[in-house]
């Protein structure tokens, strides 16, 4: 099979040559060799072309019809989608970095030296001679160092930095597994702030708190992969939650779907889940963002429903419209 990545150098006219003669259709060559030179033949072709190939002889084709415009078009929509989870990611972990900082100051103090001491958090994984919390705390020790503010002004100023200064300075992936380690009753008031529910209910179901972490997981999995650039639309986390009978009847998935691999990760599983959670704004800036901008390819290109619908959840009865999530 003929492949760009294994070729020599080629022009953007070569580029075009050789799609062409894949039958890929084109409305504007012009167009397309901008298209091309803004954001490349791997990200745009090698990226989005598998809805609309197939193999002929050993070669690879365009199905009939297909053009460049839509395969571009698509390649506009994960992009957008890709913005759209990167902007709710970072509400996420504003949301977490908040409620966490809140429950360490009310239970350890805002007292460096006392609320990163070691014994207040489970010691987790072994990783060679470290505990995972050695690591984590470490890299807060670390970040309690930098020279810019707020950091450098706290400890100019106060000799000390309270925990909802150090968290903003901490990465995502770090404050969840930091989450993670929390004992009991601190994890569960996390989760109280956060999906805004009496910390007695949360002491009674171990399944929210298996929930909660399964999100929290994936969040770090879909965030991960939108800083990198990488497709999103039919991506699928490493990460993955398990079933919960709370949750997963409410988007009619049977614990055999389950079973067959639904409802497990996906664009459409996060959002449900982090619709959950005490901030009516998560779910305006996700779903609705989403919903707008399939909705806007579909409406130009409605055959791309049928492969879309497998991982979006896009209603086909709507007006070419996504299903609410």
């Amino acid at each position: 099979m003929e492949n760009m990545e294994n070729k020599e150098f080629t022009t953007f006219e070569e580029q075009i040559k050789i799609l062409k003669i894949r039958e890929l259709k084109f409305g504007s060559e012009e167009t397309a060799i901008n298209a091309l030179k803004r954001y490349g033949y791997y990200s745009v072709i090698n990226g989005y072309k598998d809805p609309y190939v197939e193999i002929v002889d050993g070669e690879e084709q365009y199905k009939d019809g297909v053009t460049f415009e839509q395969l571009f078009s698509l390649y506009s929509l994960d992009r957008d989608i890709r913005n759209t989870i990167m902007k709710t990611m970072l509400e996420v972990e504003d949301n977490l970095k908040s409620a966490t900082a809140h429950v360490i100051a009310e239970d350890f103090t805002s007292n460096t030296n006392v609320y990163l001491a070691r014994e207040n958090y489970r010691p987790g994984r072994k990783r060679k001679d470290k505990y995972q919390i050695d690591e984590l705390l470490n890299k807060f020790n670390k970040i309690l160092t930098d020279s810019t503010d707020p950091v450098k002004y706290y400890q100019e100023n106060y000799n000390n930095v309270p925990p909802w200064i150090l968290f903003k300075q901490a990465s995502f992936g770090n404050m969840v597994n930091f989450i993670k380690l929390q004992r009991g009753p601190q994890k569960n008031k996390i989760i109280s702030l956060l999906y805004n529910i009496p910390v007695e209910i949360i002491e009674q179901y171990s399944d929210l708190k298996d929930f909660f972490m399964d999100t929290l997981f994936v969040c770090l999995d879909y965030r991960n992969r939108a800083a990198h650039g990488g497709r999103m639309y039919n991506f699928k986390s490493k990460p993955t939650f398990r079933y919960q009978k709370f949750f997963h009847p409410s988007l009619n998935i049977t614990p055999e779907d389950y079973r067959k691999g639904s409802g497990r990760t996906g664009i459409p599983i996060l959002l449900k889940a982090l619709n959950l959670w005490d901030n009516e704004h998560l779910s305006i800036i996700s779903t609705t963002g989403i919903e707008f901008y399939c909705k806007e390819h579909c409406k130009n290109y409605q055959s791309d429903m049928e492969f879309l619908m497998d991982f979006l959840f896009i209603n086909k009865d709507s007006d070419n419209s996504p299903a609410t999530y």
